[in-house]
């Protein structure tokens, strides 16, 4: 089929108007084949998928990352596709005596290093020149082996290897290899423990995700659509590149911003012919301006093109202005942005899970006390707060680590107070998000905080490309307003030219 099967005047009312780029996809859809559809912030998106998956026949499946997504898609895709997560298709096809362990308690890394046998060894480590022994206790060394399984389950590895295991880039070459040798059984042993119903261990979701996708498994569906495809991880991409059906893989390479979890950025890698979305919808031309800045410095040459129906601006929103949400880079700032707007009598929404904050404030009281933790599973084997501080440093325990950050940094009670005082978003007046928090979402008036990483010398621009993209995605969830005055020294930079240096 070519481009112009499809014209403007066989849409539905909802596509009264649709672009050139939108038919353009929808016409490689209908050719049956697999392929990619690079979609810039707030090109229209979701629109362009409800309109391929109401066209195409047979059975769909809209797979998305988290739950909240996938149902909100049950709403706007037809009857005949299902939308679901990764881990939703997993769960159903894996054993329950395994599923199960998810509600078991985790054990810490000094329990894990007392069940796994391990000892204390020396390790050398070099300082300006000079070597140091540094000691490797038994629960450091357990989370280097719980990490070590979480990266296997993350990749497309059918059994876990010595190659799995990751270690600090102090530790001395020879001494790594060793370890590596050392600690591969305890890898190996934890794998097993993971997948054997009769161990007393609590597990993470990826376990189970990795045990469907050893199973080889075949999709029920007739074509599939991938959304958010540049954040999949390389388990995710092998599951799917095996379907023997019509997949279309959905994203922006430039939104990819979770590759600290091991994402592999389908949407540059996979050698697929693709289709573009450059139009944007949510915004005019000052906000595209500065996400085309951006864009450029990520060596990107194809334009995001603003709403020409859209008068946005990049204009201060003071300090009494209406705003919608307020964007910071960090958790810490985030929280103090909460204090203060609190403080100031305002009807303040975090994105956030205020109930488990509550209780895990609960417990790491308990915990600091030298009492067992109550009402969070995942501390209840642990005995004092530091190790939790540990536990929350492997890739195991990550998704604690946010929330030990906040007690260290505010402590409990401030914490409390103030996730108490929350409101609801929708009553509101306005947000405060963690940028990776606000992707896929957008708001009218959004300022953004001033802690992005990087740096403005008189050479050029220090800035790394994950942090590129992170400024990307913030910049672009505003509709009519972004205030960009705490990075306005970084976009007169790159507005007149300056060199960007990819930095640390």
């Amino acid at each position: 089929m070519s481009v112009t099967d499809y014209s403007s005047d066989s849409m539905p009312a909802y596509m009264s108007d649709p672009t050139d780029e939108q038919l353009a996809a929808l016409n490689m859809a209908m050719d049956g084949k697999t392929f990619k559809v690079v979609a810039y912030a707030g090109a229209g998106k979701t629109t362009t998928l409800k309109l391929i998956s109401e066209r195409l026949r047979g059975r769909g499946l809209y797979l998305a990352f988290n739950k909240g997504i996938a149902t909100e898609a049950k709403q706007k895709f037809p009857g005949h596709v299902d939308c679901r997560t990764f881990h939703s298709l997993a769960y159903r096809h894996v054993p329950r005596d395994i599923t199960a362990k998810l509600s078991l308690p985790r054990f810490s890394p000094k329990r894990l290093g007392d069940d796994l046998g391990l000892r204390t060894v020396q390790v050398r480590r070099q300082i300006e020149g000079k070597t140091n022994y540094v000691n490797l206790t038994p629960a450091r060394q357990a989370r280097f082996v719980s990490d070590a399984v979480s990266y296997f389950c993350s990749t497309h590895a059918s059994y876990p290897a010595p190659r799995h295991l990751q270690f600090p880039s102090w530790v001395n070459e020879s001494d790594a290899e060793q370890l590596r040798e050392m600690l591969y059984p305890a890898v190996e042993r934890r794998w097993l423990q993971s997948i054997d119903a009769r161990h007393p261990a609590g597990i993470g979701h990826d376990i189970y995700l990795k045990l469907w996708a050893l199973s080889k498994p075949s999709i029920p569906a007739d074509f599939i659509l991938f959304d958010e495809a540049q954040d999949a991880d390389p388990l995710m991409m092998g599951i799917l590149t095996q379907q023997p059906r019509q997949v279309i893989y959905v994203g922006d390479a430039h939104q990819q911003i979770y590759e600290w979890r091991g994402a592999v950025n389908a949407m540059k890698k996979l050698p697929l012919p693709q289709t573009l979305l450059t139009q944007s919808f949510r915004f005019g031309e000052d906000i595209a301006d500065v996400a085309n800045l951006l864009l450029k410095a990520l060596q990107e040459e194809v334009p995001l093109k603003g709403n020409p129906k859209k008068k946005s601006s990049t204009s201060k929103i003071s300090a009494q202005g209406k705003k919608d949400a307020i964007l910071c880079r960090t958790n810490a700032a985030a929280m103090t942005q909460l204090l203060a707007g609190l403080k100031s009598g305002h009807k303040v929404a975090l994105q956030a899970d205020a109930d488990r904050m509550l209780k895990f404030c609960k417990a790491a009281e308990s915990l600091k006390a030298g009492k067992s933790a109550y009402g969070v599973p995942e501390l209840a084997y642990f005995y004092q707060w530091s190790d939790v501080q540990d536990y929350a440093e492997t890739n195991e325990g990550s998704d604690l680590k946010t929330l030990v950050k906040l007690v260290d940094d505010h402590g409990t009670d401030v914490l409390s107070q103030a996730v108490n005082s929350l409101t609801d978003v929708k009553d509101a007046d306005y947000v405060i998000s963690t940028a990776h928090k606000a992707k896929g979402l957008e708001w009218g008036k959004v300022q953004l905080d001033d802690d992005f990483y990087y740096d403005v010398t008189p050479h050029g621009l220090k800035i790394n490309p994950e942090e590129l993209r992170l400024l990307y995605v913030a910049c672009t969830r505003a509709k009519d307003t972004l205030d960009i005055q705490h990075i306005q020294d970084l976009i007169s930079g790159l507005k007149t030219g300056k060199k960007v240096m990819y930095g640390s």
